[in-house]
């Protein structure tokens, strides 16, 4: 799908479902969940990389090494239909920029090869790292909603 001069970006494959176990139990990964990804085995990863939509695996160039999640996830609130930008990284990748790297490729994708209009990024409200890279990337607070029984900040991004 994308490329970084440091990452790979690509759709989910079903021989990748070992990767996205041991992702989706990785402490980093699921430090400030919306959404809880977490598998049980290898065939409910399986299934969840069959039923996947939107959300991308995030390979490490020079490692060949999955290190993360990211997409732009369709959704829906209050009457709008909008396009989420998603991230998620192991411990092990954490600090490294490997955010904003992914965040700008996705940025780009979403407004010049899928001409979308907006972007938004719905962020837990205690996850402080991703609030200053939403605001990195311009995005602008809007406001506070609940969702999935989570308060969450929701940042928007216009083209």
């Amino acid at each position: 799908m994308v490329e970084t001069s440091r990452l790979i970006i690509k759709k989910w494959t079903v021989d990748m479902a070992g990767d996205f176990l041991e992702l989706s139990h990785d402490e980093g990964f699921t430090l400030y969940p919306i959404t809880d990804y977490r598998q049980a085995d290898i065939e409910s990863a399986r299934v969840w990389i069959q039923k996947n939509t939107g959300k991308y695996a995030v390979i490490e160039k020079s490692s060949g090494c999955v290190i993360g999640m990211g997409g732009l996830t369709p959704w829906h609130w209050e009457g709008e239909d909008l396009v989420d930008l998603t991230y998620r990284f192991k411990a092990s990748a954490q600090g490294k920029g490997y955010g904003t790297e992914l965040a700008r490729a996705l940025i780009a994708y979403g407004f010049t090869t899928l001409n979308l209009t907006q972007i938004t990024a719905t962020i837990t409200t205690d996850n402080i790292t991703s609030k200053k890279l939403a605001e990195k990337l311009g995005m602008k607070f809007d406001r506070q909603i609940v969702l999935l029984n989570i308060p969450t900040d929701m940042y928007r991004l216009y083209k």
